[in-house]
């Protein structure tokens, strides 16, 4: 983690120190609709097991401007990602992996106009929890179900390495929403890695935030 904290202000001090026209800063949050995807052995098991999951993302970032068409905008995210699992010969049982990450995305925008840009950029990941979270209608909790929060951070790689690329829009007065598709490179689970599988982190994202110009 220190490495990792080191690394983040080593880059966003080389990015600022480059000729820029101006710096913008600001707030950002929205969602993501997240999903693993497989390859290896068992992949075609696993992906008719698992599903589409909603969860949320919020930080800062700064967009550092060098022209009319061009800017550099790192990020600090709190981001959640995972997936939804459920066995089709047991109704009565749900699982969801629940993975939280600090995540530093960089993304290159180029302005088609004023206002529209195209995103792209890498991404690297701090995996700060992982959790399965399994769900049975048979005994009841204060959700009508029982629940049990199995920590699994040890079957999880701590660092994700990835990408991301996607479309932006900046009103006039600084309000921005963004739309990217963000993919892990590196396989996130360990364990499945040694039984010949591999397991990536995907992820639509849909933001909003405010650029303070």
């Amino acid at each position: 983690m220190k490495k990792l904290a080191f690394t983040i202000v080593l880059f966003l001090s080389m990015l600022t120190s480059l000729k820029a026209q101006d710096i913008y800063y600001g707030p950002k949050v929205g969602a993501n609709l997240t999903h693993f995807f497989y390859s290896g052995e068992d992949a075609d098991y696993l992906k008719d097991m698992s599903k589409l999951k909603l969860a949320s993302h919020l930080g800062v970032f700064a967009e550092i401007v060098f022209d009319d068409f061009f800017s550099v905008q790192p990020e600090l995210l709190y981001s959640v990602k995972g997936a939804r699992y459920r066995i089709s010969d047991d109704d009565n049982f749900k699982s969801s992996y629940v993975l939280k990450y600090l995540s530093l995305p960089v993304v290159v925008k180029y302005y088609v106009t004023k206002e529209i840009s195209l995103e792209a950029g890498p991404q690297v990941a701090y995996l700060l929890s992982a959790k399965n979270i399994e769900t049975s209608e048979d005994l009841s909790s204060n959700l009508g179900e029982e629940a049990a929060s199995i920590d699994i951070k040890n079957q999880m790689q701590s660092i994700d390495f990835g990408a991301t690329a996607g479309v932006g829009y900046l009103t006039k007065t600084g309000f921005y929403i963004s739309a990217r598709y963000t993919f892990g490179i590196l396989n996130a689970h360990k364990t499945l890695a040694d039984e010949n599988t591999i397991m990536h982190n995907g992820a639509v994202q849909v933001s909003f935030g405010f650029n303070f110009q």
